[in-house]
């Protein structure tokens, strides 16, 4: 005897996933493509810093400065040309 039934799933209403996704979205309730960028950024830099501090190879602080720099001129630069 075989038993074939469909599973339904709900979908994800995770409190957590909808605070995520309002981190990247923009005041006018849009998703915001630099925010992601200039997060992922902040996340290569903390891991490049991560990598720098217990390496004994003093170069990494040249990425990890650049990769901080991406994580926040882009979107302080796209402020200040939107006043503008």
């Amino acid at each position: 005897m075989t038993h074939s039934s469909i599973v339904e799933t709900q979908p994800n209403s995770s409190e957590h996933g909808k605070e995520l996704a309002e981190l990247f979205q923009e005041d006018n309730g849009k998703y915001s493509t630099m925010r992601a960028m200039s997060f992922i950024a902040l996340i290569a830099a903390i891991v490049f810093g991560a990598i720098t501090i217990t390496s004994k190879d003093s170069e990494g602080k040249y990425i990890t400065t650049a990769f901080l720099v991406a994580a926040f001129a882009p979107k302080a630069v796209q402020k200040y040309a939107e006043r503008m």
